[in-house]
């Protein structure tokens, strides 16, 4: 079979090259190839242009290079193709890891005492709250979601999950849906967020959702910058000293250097990091269910275009 493979990660050439030696009984070929798209059965891709997915007439499968499918569904020549998603076990453990961090930096104040430090102010000891006197909220419980609740949950912090639908497999903690989000927003210490990119989530975190937070507590995104609307937290931030925010994902990236995150003392930046894609063990999933697609000559979608997600 014939494999386009695209991608904007600085790795690209490491990932093209570990693509070619797994799929060794294919062939794979990039948009410099000399190719007629019309021939390419198979996409393996991240922020495909939209220009190269209206010749690809004869598409079997899209392969997204992450856990995000919203590049490929937001193009305009997209038909519904089947799309396999990126389940890795590797990236949800270092999701669940870059979680953990930012719980325990705000669970311990370790923000006194990084501001002590570069005073030279030596603090008295500051009274912490224990795992479990701690309530984190998953805003989203698909396969990452549910792997970081369920090892949160091992630490003794209590756990409840909010799924727009009813979950279809057992979960370890309480999900709550759409008529109880107040419920959840209002319980919660720490919300993590994990929500897709759609119309429906689109500044799913406003003012009103802020409101509802208690005033000392943590908000941490790491699912898609569009879900946040990042003027009402600047706005909730500024009447509420004790709230603070762990951002990893942002509406436009890389943060524009005059973005007010930047400098705001109640606000953690990373450079959407929280859970880097691993080449070897995405590879190794994305050649199993190719071979199980060759085998059967059918393949499921793991997305519904419908839901966005």
């Amino acid at each position: 079979m014939n494999i386009l493979f695209y991608c904007t990660f600085p790795n690209q050439k490491k990932w093209f090259q570990s693509i070619k030696k797994k799929f060794k009984q294919e062939k794979v070929y990039t948009i410099k190839d000399n190719i007629n798209f019309q021939n390419i059965d198979i996409a393996i891709v991240w922020n495909l242009p939209n220009k190269i997915l209206s010749q690809l007439t004869n598409l079997k499968i899209f392969f997204s290079l992450g856990a995000g499918v919203d590049h490929i569904l937001n193009l305009p020549s997209y038909k519904g193709t089947p799309i396999v998603r990126i389940k890795d076990p590797n990236m949800a453990i270092r999701m669940s890891n870059h979680v953990l961090s930012q719980i325990l930096y705000y669970q311990l104040k370790l923000t006194l005492f990084q501001k002590a430090q570069q005073s030279k102010k030596w603090l008295e000891e500051k009274d912490t709250h224990l795992n479990n006197e701690i309530k984190v909220g998953i805003l989203g419980t698909g396969f990452l979601g549910t792997f970081i609740g369920k090892n949160l949950q091992k630490l003794n912090y209590k756990i409840i999950g909010f799924k727009n639908s009813p979950a279809k497999y057992n979960i370890s903690f309480p999900i709550y849906t759409k008529r109880k989000i107040n419920n959840f927003i209002k319980e919660c210490d720490i919300i993590v967020s994990i929500l897709p990119s759609t119309s429906k989530t689109n500044n799913f975190i406003d003012y009103s959702f802020l409101k509802k937070m208690k005033k000392n507590s943590l908000l941490i995104n790491i699912g898609r910058g569009a879900s946040l609307n990042e003027e009402h937290l600047i706005k909730h931030l500024k009447h509420n000293k004790n709230f603070y925010a762990s951002l990893d994902v942002f509406k436009k990236e890389p943060l524009t250097k005059n973005h007010k995150f930047w400098k705001h003392p109640n606000v953690t930046v990373t450079p959407h990091i929280a859970a880097l894609t691993d080449i070897d063990s995405s590879i190794n999933l994305m050649h199993e269910r190719f071979v199980s697609y060759k085998k059967a000559g059918k393949i499921k979608s793991d997305v519904d275009s419908k839901k966005g997600y």
